[in-house]
């Protein structure tokens, strides 16, 4: 049965990439959290901004390839794909700065 019109059908493969690699972000901003010096409000404190960091990053790198024209990633979860969200969730300021050059070749890099 296959539904056309599902927004999460779209999504798929890089739905599950993004919630497996944040599943390793609580995972990585937990043991980040416990290093930091202070009491437990200070590294709970941590602990928060790092997950809601990598959480809006997830989210804001989601909703800009989100079925975006061009897209040349597999119809499938690997390995590969879910490093490369884990990744893009710490350092999505930069690539939301960063745009691919337009048909006249207007772009920021």
């Amino acid at each position: 049965m296959e539904h056309h019109d599902d927004p999460f059908a779209r999504l798929g493969p890089a739905l599950a990439c993004a919630l497996i690699a944040q599943i390793f972000n609580v995972l990585l901003a937990a043991v980040a959290a416990a290093q930091v010096p202070g009491g437990y409000r200070v590294r709970s404190w941590a602990f928060l901004a790092a997950l809601l960091w990598s959480l809006t990053g997830t989210v804001t790198l989601l909703i800009r390839t989100a079925g975006g024209a061009g897209r040349t990633e597999p119809n499938r979860v690997q390995a590969r794909q879910i490093a490369l969200w884990w990744v893009s969730a710490w350092l999505w300021p930069i690539l939301v700065r960063w745009r691919r050059p337009g048909p006249e070749g207007q772009g920021r890099r």
